[in-house]
């Protein structure tokens, strides 16, 4: 009796998704790029080419790493994104969404936040259970009263004016 109190009072876990397995592999070929390039440049003394090598390092880092976390997790409260092309992971509230644009394998979600309206990008091609994703944040933006448009290739779901 206790064990399924316990089950009702704890909130559902978000819904996380990752990145596609090739994803991780591409991150790990540029380091392995980065490094028989950076043991070719021993005898290069130019600096441009140390400075190429040094952001092939860190780009093939970030790819690589940031691929250990997923990209997008859905919950209750909004949902948490983490973009390859960005540092930070960005937390957008359900209530904070003023609309959304996918246009082939983008998407952007515009949202507010204390210091005005903000957007983060991500490429669905990342997202592995792509449909899954998009169909819980078009469920989710449905219930709250958004609006589907379509102009030309652009997909846009936004509050009703």
């Amino acid at each position: 009796m206790l064990f399924l109190f316990c089950i009702e009072m704890t909130e559902p876990a978000p819904r996380i998704f990752g990145f596609r397995p090739w994803v991780r592999r591409a991150g790990l070929s540029i380091v392995v790029v980065a490094f028989f390039a950076s043991a070719a440049i021993f005898a290069i003394p130019e600096r441009v080419v140390w400075l190429y090598v040094a952001v092939l390092w860190l780009g093939g880092l970030r790819v690589f790493l940031g691929t250990f976390r997923p990209i997008a997790e859905v919950g209750e409260e909004g949902m948490v994104v983490r973009p390859l092309h960005q540092f930070r992971s960005r937390s957008v509230l359900w209530t904070g969404i003023r609309g959304t644009e996918q246009s082939g394998d983008r998407l952007i979600v515009y949202y507010d936040t204390p210091r005005g309206m903000r957007l983060v990008a991500l490429n669905l091609n990342l997202i592995k259970g792509r449909r899954e994703f998009l169909a819980l944040l078009d469920e989710r933006l449905s219930s709250m009263g958004f609006v589907e448009r379509t102009v030309e290739r652009s997909r846009y779901l936004s509050r009703p004016e």
